[in-house]
């Protein structure tokens, strides 16, 4: 019977695009549940509309929609993260970085606007009438129960994740297929400077830590050298290969985790095939949204919740910016600020923030004095805990601006040591 009623709501894919309408706002799925159909295909019904305003969130392609200014007129899409498959169209009336906090995101766009049309992906139905949105949930159950219309691509290699997944087919307007791979990440290798850090950054996890981890190399290397630790517990936005591993390993227990004790809990997961087969139907993860996951107040819940993201640069005296090189806009905060303010509420909790100590090309230290005109402060030196990079820790909790700045300085390039010195007492700091 579920079966039955979806191929009712089934439509094909050269129909499907006269449900959107003419202007308005339409939220699309994000990462590996990005609905491909609606990507590869919305640029060639640009005519059709006008000023039609479109949310998502981190887009894997070049999409040709994103590409052509000519459609300027046509579409608005408004992002939560500028990836390389859109960055350089930033600024040109196309697309639209819009900066806040991956917690309220989906209270923001709700707020602020009427959702006309929700379009995601999900998988099959099962025998109770239920699909799964998989392995995405960071905005989509909010916002799906909003929506006017609600649209979802049916793709037999979308996992059943557990948690606030599944949507029944009754609330959904109409389906189409889409049977491609799902949009998959390549990981990261670590450099020699990311595993030094990361050897650090194992020094501050205690056993029975409960922890959050970014995308990069940084945070795979930190995934390394957390395999001799016991009992940790994850709790964190992104899911991915790493915490897959740690498990593996059985790092991963959740034995003195406090909230959700014993499970693992993200709001997506990202990365490879095999990734996807892992947490399919599998029981030890549940997936919840952002406005959930990554709440400062119930991340705080958690008994030694241990914080680690990356940044662009860190100024002498505590501000981090992890969301743009000057003005060049050249992500998001997404998360960073929650999880990083939420951890140190937590007994126990920390903070980190880990950079390399030099820029890629050796020629900028990340450590500086100020940040570059036009950098956004993605946290502020007064929510600022721990930096570290290949060269130490600094803690810069209740430490004083000369104190903060001796600090950064001590775990700056030796290159750039004197001048941060030289620039930091000429400024009166220390």
């Amino acid at each position: 019977m579920p079966l039955n009623l979806m191929q009712k709501k089934l439509l094909k894919q050269e129909d499907i695009f006269a449900h959107l309408p003419q202007s308005g706002h339409v939220v699309a799925a994000m990462a590996a549940a990005e609905p491909g159909v609606f990507f590869e295909n919305i640029h060639l019904h640009a005519e059709k509309h006008l000023g039609l305003n479109i949310h998502c969130a981190n887009p894997t392609k070049p999409y040709a929609c994103f590409t052509d200014i000519r459609h300027s007129e046509n579409f608005h899409f408004n992002v939560m993260f500028l990836t390389s498959a859109v960055r350089a169209s930033q600024g040109h009336n196309l697309v639209h970085y819009v900066p806040q906090h991956l917690s309220r995101w989906a209270q923001n766009v709700s707020r602020r606007h009427t959702i006309d049309v929700f379009w995601g992906t999900c998988s099959l139905p099962n025998e109770k009438g239920f699909v799964s949105l998989g392995v995405n949930v960071c905005y989509e159950p909010d916002l799906l129960r909003k929506a006017g219309k609600v649209i979802l691509e049916v793709n037999p290699n979308m996992p059943v994740v557990y948690g606030d997944t599944f949507v029944s087919v009754d609330s959904v307007d109409h389906f189409i297929i889409n049977d491609r791979l799902l949009p998959t990440l390549i990981s990261e290798q670590p450099s020699q400077e990311d595993k030094i850090i990361a050897q650090y950054i194992s020094e501050l996890v205690p056993d029975g830590a409960t922890i959050q981890l970014g995308i990069g190399g940084i945070p795979n290397a930190v995934g390394e050298c957390l395999t001799r630790k016991k009992d940790l517990g994850i709790h964190t936005e992104l899911f991915t290969e790493s915490m897959r591993t740690l498990y593996e390993h059985g790092v991963i227990s959740g034995a003195r985790k406090t909230l959700w004790p014993r499970k693992m809990v993200a709001t997506f997961v990202y990365g490879s095939q095999e990734l996807y087969k892992f947490v399919g139907e599998n029981p030890a993860l549940e997936l919840h949204p952002a406005s959930i996951i990554n709440d400062p107040n119930r991340i705080c819940r958690n008994h030694q919740m241990i914080s680690i993201n990356t940044a662009v640069e860190v100024d002498i005296t505590g501000q981090v910016c992890s969301e743009s090189i000057g003005h060049r806009e050249l992500s998001g905060v997404g998360g960073a600020t929650d999880t990083h303010v939420g951890a140190q509420r937590s007994e126990g909790g920390r903070g980190i923030i880990a950079l390399r100590s030099m820029t890629s090309d050796g020629k900028s230290s990340k450590i500086c004095f100020e940040l570059k005109p036009g950098a956004k402060v993605s946290i502020s030196r007064n929510d600022v805990d721990t930096v570290v990079t290949e060269f130490g820790i600094a803690e810069l909790i209740g430490l004083s601006v000369a104190e903060r700045a001796r600090a950064l300085i001590a775990i700056a390039h030796p290159s750039a040591r004197e001048q941060l010195q030289f620039d930091a007492r000429n400024a009166g700091y220390i």
